[in-house]
């Protein structure tokens, strides 16, 4: 199946597109909004033109036409920061504008309304700075948030923004793409394995690893030059103090992992999870401890397996203490988490990858010296071995493993070099790579009740009940039950 075949999302354009014509915006966005994020959970495209044309077209009809730009200014002090997610620490919003501010640019924040007094963190982060906070009126539609949001830009005028959002999101895609020609549009490809609406909404394509840059070149027919090159930089606070493991250690060796569970899912034959059993066969003195959410039926299975030795807990806001309190890190599969290999790295923990096409290439400086990635499950297991059996061997290797992550000063001197010239000192050949595994094994972990109904059982998405009350009701009664 592909989604060409999910009547639903033509269904879905075709009640957008009548909702247009008829002038109601709010309807039109949620229908291009909901065939989006169905497009994002099976994420058999990277790119669909009619949902970018309509998202177009619906923008001139609902906003007026923005002011021109400002000729005389060079140099650009005044950026514009959309966060459509209103996280406080997760991802990459902490960093990029703690590293905004302290490059000395005026910046406006603009977020979603329920993250009002939600954010300490990123608050601490850019505290004193030259810094104002904007709140859309989410709760009130997506019409009322697409206005507010364009009226951001006319209050403040920036001559920069970053879009920083949500692979769905039809209000932010349709007020950066009013603003093309008057704003330099900075995109942060933050879901580069898959799909995303607003490939009209940038003018620069903001990219951290080689396979995202061959996605967007090959796939999203972003043009080459228009992609900028900024390695990842783990927003860590080095200074949280650690709060423990809810298990003894003393005499033990942790393996750690985290992330959304479903990284862990998909692959027939469960190779992430016969790994750890094969580690804690293998190592009676080891606990195996993972952070994240998500399905954890398979975890649970282990832990039955090996009681007392396999834990789960929520994510952490000490998790740079975390790494340096667990020996070896293991990352997911067959996803891999990109953020968590530079979390394990700046700890100094080697970040054991299996392979999965070219999925994790050039997440880390010189990453292919780094014996971090292994073609095959028994070639990453003699690896932890030796990590775990060999002090003198680990201790070298997690010296190297700090040297391979960008410093804080340079990142901070190569994202102010970006937003004032488009270039950085990085770069990324982006050759083609061939993605259809991946598209099928999400496929195989759809499931239609949890991933396409339920997207439309929302209050923001009332208005199309009429037209599909049975995906309504099902989704409904899904959320209900969980």
């Amino acid at each position: 199946m592909n989604y060409t075949e999910m009547p639903v999302v033509s269904r879905l354009k075709k009640t957008a597109a009548q909702a247009m014509k008829k002038g109601n915006i709010e309807k039109s966005m949620a229908a291009i909004s909901v065939a989006a994020e169905i497009l994002y959970h099976t994420n058999q495209i990277y790119l669909d033109r009619e949902l970018e044309d309509m998202a177009l077209e619906l923008a001139k009809k609902a906003l007026p036409d923005p002011p021109a730009a400002e000729k005389d200014k060079e140099e650009i002090h005044r950026v514009l920061f959309y966060d459509g997610y209103g996280f406080d620490g997760r991802g990459l919003v902490l960093v990029l504008m703690k590293a905004l501010a302290e490059a000395g640019f005026q910046v406006t924040y603009v977020t979603v309304g329920h993250a009002r007094g939600q954010q300490p963190r990123l608050s601490a982060a850019v505290q004193g700075k030259d810094v104002e906070w904007v709140y859309l009126p989410t709760e009130k539609g997506r019409l009322a948030s697409l206005l507010a949001l364009d009226q951001a830009f006319r209050d403040h005028r920036p001559q920069a923004a970053f879009f920083y959002t949500l692979p769905y999101d039809v209000e932010g895609t349709m007020v950066f793409d009013r603003w093309e020609g008057r704003v330099l549009r900075y995109q942060m490809d933050l879901t580069d394995h898959a799909f995303w609406l607003g490939r009209y909404a940038l003018d620069y394509c903001i990219s951290g690893r080689e396979i995202a840059a061959s996605v967007e070149v090959h796939y999203r027919d972003i043009p080459k030059e228009r992609i900028l090159t900024l390695p990842f930089c783990s927003p860590v606070d080095k200074t949280i103090p650690f709060e423990g493991f809810p298990f003894p250690t003393e005499g033990r060796k942790v393996i750690f992992s985290g992330g959304d569970l479903y990284k862990t899912l998909g692959d027939p034959e469960l190779t992430y999870y016969r790994m750890v059993r094969e580690l804690l066969k293998n190592h009676p003195d080891t606990i195996f401890l993972y952070a994240g959410r998500g399905d954890d039926s398979e975890l649970k299975k282990v832990a039955q397996e090996y009681p007392d030795r396999v834990y789960h807990i929520p994510e952490r806001k000490d998790l740079f203490q975390v790494l340096r309190a667990c020996t070896i890190y293991l990352n997911t599969y067959p996803m891999f988490g990109g953020m968590m290999m530079n979390y394990a790295a700046l700890a100094g923990r080697p970040p054991l990858t299996l392979k999965h096409d070219h999925e994790a290439d050039g997440m880390l400086f010189n990453q292919d010296k780094l014996n971090v990635e292994f073609d095959t499950p028994e070639e990453l297991l003699k690896e932890a071995d030796r990590l775990l059996t060999d002090p003198d061997y680990r201790a070298g290797r997690e010296q190297v493993m700090v040297d391979s992550v960008i410093t804080w000063e340079r990142y901070v001197q190569q994202l102010k070099q970006l937003v004032q010239t488009q270039t950085t000192d990085f770069h990324l050949d982006a050759p083609y790579a061939d993605t259809s595994r991946f598209r099928k094994e999400y496929l195989e972990r759809l499931d239609l009740n949890n991933d396409v109904y339920k997207l439309f059982a929302y209050r923001k998405n009332l208005s199309l009940l009429p037209d599909f009350p049975a995906e309504w009701i099902k989704g409904f009664i899904y959320k209900k039950k969980k």
